[in-house]
């Protein structure tokens, strides 16, 4: 009974022991593009340029931008500090954004 239980453990747990395992072997997803398109002008609505335009008045910078495949892109705005990030709607609204794995920022 015992080693029913310390499998199913094992199994609970594979997606840690894979992460513990070799952080680095995870794929990078944009394939060598670079974290903000060089047409990104192009790329953005006249309301996110107006919106981008107040923000960078009081320091924030865009970060990345996310191209998921078959939908719209996500423009990735952080502040100064790099301790907050905002995602730019296409209509210009920012929301918090959270999805953000550190590590990779650096």
């Amino acid at each position: 009974m015992g080693t029913g239980m310390d499998e199913s453990n094992r199994k609970m747990n594979a997606a840690g022991n894979i992460q513990a395992e070799n952080p680095s072997s995870v794929a990078e997803r944009r394939m060598r593009m670079p974290p903000i398109p060089d047409d990104f002008s192009s790329l953005i609505t006249h309301e996110q340029r107006i919106a981008l335009n107040q923000k960078q008045q009081f320091g924030w910078f865009v970060k990345f931008v996310r191209r998921p495949l078959f939908q719209p892109i996500e423009v990735v705005l952080s502040n100064p500090d790099g301790s907050e990030f905002l995602v730019l709607e296409t209509d210009g609204i920012t929301r918090p954004f959270f999805n953000v794995r550190t590590d990779d920022l650096r």
